[in-house]
């Protein structure tokens, strides 16, 4: 699987190639809820995917994906095109998925079909769910901080949890957002939990609209003496609609900075 390496610190001098892998370990995704979270991200934007067959590095294929199962451990492929393809996938061929969703990176390697059928007369996949993915986020431009009268009440959700979890997003780029919750998140975030639900209202005055799209948990802090937690977040995949929103919103709180004086 791309990704996987020793753990020997990386030092100065590395190569390359070393430099690579090390990188791509602290993108490497382990946790099943999280893997479906991505793999449902790709499903609801229908992003395509490239599969390659081991040992057929010249000939790529395309599909999508059209089902995530996260409790009984799979995801469904629709066709898989050029019509080759779907012989080597029956033959049991090994093979590596990439795909990338609103700049999201996503790569995972050592599938192989468990069953096939059709719907609507075309061929389709189930594969169980990856082990192990490689996602990267495309990284973050400017971070905007926002002032106390346009900041916004985020509510997360997240099927993992019992029920939502509500703060206000305290800074924003075009990639992800820091929100803060006025008590001590309970259970703890975890490391890369996606939120299938992270909506938000923009300021009324300005925008009248609102935010939804999927997120993961990254650097959670506790202030206990304050009763509070403070956590980043990562926007995965927004479609063009709420992507346009958040960029429209961090264009106006740089506007705004730099009219207060700020920047």
């Amino acid at each position: 699987m791309t990704g996987t390496v020793d753990s020997d610190t990386a030092m100065k001098s590395q190569s390359p190639t070393t430099e690579k892998k090390d990188d791509d370990r602290r993108h490497l995704v382990t946790r099943k809820a999280s893997i479906f979270g991505v793999l449902r991200s790709l499903q609801k934007h229908r992003s395509p995917l490239t599969i390659t067959f081991r040992g057929q590095n010249k000939q790529t294929y395309t599909s999508i994906v059209l089902k995530v199962d996260l409790d009984e451990g799979y995801f469904i492929l629709d066709e898989i095109a050029p019509p080759s393809g779907h012989q080597r996938a029956m033959d049991g061929g090994i093979f590596t998925v990439q795909a990338n969703d609103k700049g999201v990176q996503v790569v995972f390697g050592n599938n192989t079909v468990v069953g096939a059928g059709r719907n609507d007369g075309a061929a389709i996949y189930k594969v169980p769910l990856p082990k192990q993915l490689l996602y990267k986020q495309r990284r973050d431009a400017y971070r905007a901080h926002i002032a106390i009268a346009d900041q916004a009440e985020v509510k997360l959700t997240s099927y993992e949890r019992q029920k939502p979890l509500v703060g206000r997003i305290i800074d924003i780029s075009s990639t992800g957002c820091k929100i803060e919750f006025p008590y001590l998140v309970d259970p703890a975030f975890e490391d890369m939990e996606v939120f299938d639900e992270v909506s938000f209202d923009l300021p009324e005055a300005e925008f009248d609209t609102s935010v939804l799209c999927a997120a993961e948990a990254r650097r959670a802090v506790y202030f206990e003496d304050k009763n509070m937690t403070q956590c980043g977040f990562r926007f995965l995949s927004p479609d063009g609609r709420n992507q346009r929103e958040i960029d429209r919103f961090v264009a106006y709180l740089q506007r705004e900075a730099r009219r207060r004086g700020l920047e």
